[in-house]
């Protein structure tokens, strides 16, 4: 890896710009050698804008690892070209990190630990899926895969038919209250626990539960 991406953890849990044609909608990229397609990325709106006709090109941001899973095999990544601070991720490269853009690679070494959130934020994501009114169960827990940096995820058991609208509610509550850098996570996934691999969720215990609802009683006379 250049400077610009220290390890490959930096460069998939990184947020680029990539220019989009404004008439066709084709990514910006060029092919150095025949055969050899590259999509062309920058890690700021000044490098870009210097690289790009922007009457012709829109900058939209894009997750790296959001980017890889759009891309077809033998596509490559030129972060910042020209730059000598940029990087080359040929398509070879590329086709091994595609891997990781799951939250839950197969055949990765996951180990599960706890993870201690602020009290506010705490508070803001169990308001969030309490105030759906169909959520079961909140876990919190942090993780790394393979040799990954720390890793947040936010799984809840809801009823059938309400994962959009819990999802979305989590989501927002935890990017309103706090930032990555303050969760101390490289990211943060949020799922239906479905989406959580079973060795996973026999890993998590009360420690990692923020909320649960309680059982109706019923009594009999």
């Amino acid at each position: 890896m250049s400077s610009v991406f220290a390890t490959k953890w930096d460069f998939l849990f990184a947020t680029v710009l990539i220019g989009v044609d404004r008439t066709t909608g084709v990514f910006s990229g060029s092919e150095p050698t025949p055969g050899q397609q590259m999509v062309a990325v920058w890690t700021s709106e000044e490098i870009a804008t210097e690289a790009l006709h922007v009457e012709s090109w829109e900058l939209k941001q894009i997750k790296v690892r959001e980017l890889l899973a759009l891309l077809p095999d033998g596509v490559g990544v030129v972060v910042d070209p020209e730059r000598s601070t940029g990087m080359t991720a040929p398509a070879a490269y590329v086709a091994q990190l595609k891997r990781y853009v799951a939250p839950f690679p197969p055949r990765s070494q996951v180990r599960v630990a706890a993870w201690e959130l602020d009290e506010a934020v705490r508070n803001a994501v169990v308001d969030a899926a309490t105030g759906t009114g169909s959520v079961q169960e909140v876990h919190a827990f942090s993780y790394t895969v393979d040799d990954s940096p720390l890793l947040g995820c936010i799984a809840y058991v809801a009823e059938a038919g309400d994962a959009d609208e819990v999802g979305s509610a989590l989501d927002s509550a935890l990017s309103a209250s706090t930032s990555l850098e303050a969760l101390g996570v490289a990211t943060v996934t949020i799922t239906g626990m479905g989406g959580v691999p079973e060795e996973v969720r026999a890993a998590l215990g009360d420690a990692h539960v923020l909320h649960r609802r309680r059982q109706s009683r019923f009594w009999r006379r």
